[in-house]
């Protein structure tokens, strides 16, 4: 049975999506094999991404620095730890205080999180983004863990409406929650994703079975067919599939990496996922000391453990 600190399952998530910064939306696996050096908490450089199939946006970032989707996942733990559990209110105004004009994120801001600053600003409700994409489900780490065994499933829904309210993200997004909610109560990496497929809305399981089935496959090839980008459809089955194969915490980051595209979208469910199985202990040492600003990321992420209920 897993027995690991469900607080891990938040700090696991920021290793990943750190881990991954280096080489995010490089969408050319073959010059990823072809880098010299290691892959993981590898120093932003416009340099590798020319000549290839990719975009780089993380300038002025440094090694072991988060991407926007990590900073949506921290800000539901302040959200969290504010309010003593989820405040649709306080949530869109702690996204608002780090994403908003004068706000204290400096990055780069995707296509959901500009629309949901819009909707915010405008007062529309939900506030979300018409947004399929990944950063729809970068909050439910802390969110699943605060929860505990309290019914998720009208929580989550709200949750990701805020931020992302399109009928592909919030079809989607239980599986996530609901692997998570699985793992968090102790069910292996294997039931746990099975628990996800489960929770799914119709029409998305069969992708994730199939891209579990497909676990003797290389994830680069894997992406390939799969795809690499942002969007739910195309990143969630590449995670369950990376999930379904690897045998550590670090060969899923490192796969993750290697099949290119959107690695920090994908990085944050996978890195919850794995530290539940492995624990993050099991990381190479210098990955965890390499996480900038982790030392308050493991507070936080053991004050929203001390929330969970039941």
């Amino acid at each position: 049975m897993n027995r690991s600190n469900p607080a891990e399952a938040i700090f696991g998530a920021h290793l990943a999506d750190a881990a991954s910064l280096g080489l995010h939306w490089l969408y050319d696996p073959e010059r990823i094999a072809a880098l010299e050096g290691p892959l993981a908490f590898r120093p932003p450089d416009p340099a590798d991404y020319e000549g290839a199939r990719g975009v780089f946006v993380h300038w002025g970032k440094r090694v072991g620095d988060g991407s926007q989707y990590g900073e949506q996942m921290r800000v539901m733990t302040r959200s969290l730890l504010r309010a003593k559990g989820f405040d649709l209110a306080d949530y869109q105004a702690e996204f608002m205080a780090s994403f908003g004009p004068g706000g204290s994120w400096q990055g780069y801001v995707d296509k959901s999180t500009r629309g949901t600053l819009a909707n915010l600003a405008t007062g529309r409700l939900p506030s979300g983004a018409e947004d399929d994409q990944l950063p729809a489900i970068s909050k439910l780490p802390p969110l699943m863990v605060a929860l505990g065994a309290a019914p998720w499933e009208g929580v989550v829904e709200q949750a990701v409406a805020a931020t992302s309210n399109h009928p592909t993200a919030l079809a989607w997004a239980p599986a996530a929650a609901g692997a998570l909610h699985a793992a968090l109560a102790g069910a292996s990496l294997y039931d746990a994703l099975h628990a996800g497929i489960r929770s799914a809305k119709a029409g998305v399981g069969a992708p994730l079975h199939q891209a579990m089935e497909r676990h003797g496959e290389d994830p680069v090839a894997f992406a390939g067919e799969a795809g690499r980008a942002c969007a739910l459809p195309e990143g969630l089955p590449v995670a369950f599939h990376i999930l379904a194969r690897a045998d550590s915490f670090e060969e899923a980051v490192t796969d993750n990496i290697r099949a290119g595209g959107d690695s920090c979208g994908r990085a944050i469910f996978i890195g919850a996922m794995a530290a539940l199985e492995w624990g993050v202990r099991t990381a190479p040492l210098g990955w965890l000391v390499a996480l900038r600003d982790g030392a308050a990321i493991w507070a936080e992420a053991q004050a929203v453990a001390a929330l969970r209920q039941g």
